[in-house]
């Protein structure tokens, strides 16, 4: 089911999100997987931004930015996602994250739990979340 903002913009061309293939700045092209219950979310090609002290957010290659590829969000409720992302972040007990089970949702779903790095990949219970740098 599509949320009602992003059907009202579907109608008004001039606000429709358009991909265009920049990326905001900080962000970067890269390879990433995604693996949640079992359920592949990203495979290949992703775009990523690191943050001081190694906190990471991932999204798959379809997804649109604010600003970018459509006007500027007054709000976080106005933000528009077209792909499956995820947010990576030391926290005082090692690794933890979470991310989106629907393409269109811009708020996450609840914490995955402790992860474990390894290489490249942070591994929990339910999940696996690799990124590899360009």
């Amino acid at each position: 089911m599509v949320p009602l903002f992003l059907a009202a913009l579907a109608l008004l061309p001039q606000h429709a999100p358009h991909f265009h293939g920049a990326l905001p700045a900080g962000t970067h092209w890269g390879r990433c997987l995604l693996v949640v219950e079992g359920r592949t979310r990203i495979n290949g090609k992703c775009s990523y931004s690191i943050s001081k002290g190694g906190d990471f957010h991932i999204d798959g290659p379809r997804q649109v930015f604010d600003g970018l590829d459509y006007p500027a969000a007054e709000s976080g409720a106005d933000m528009i996602s077209t792909d499956y992302w995820a947010d990576i972040s030391r926290d005082s007990d090692g690794w933890n994250g979470y991310g989106n089970s629907d393409i269109h949702s811009t708020h996450g779903d609840p914490p995955w739990g402790p992860l474990r790095r390894e290489g490249a990949c942070y591994i929990g219970k339910r999940v696996k979340v690799c990124l590899w740098a360009r």
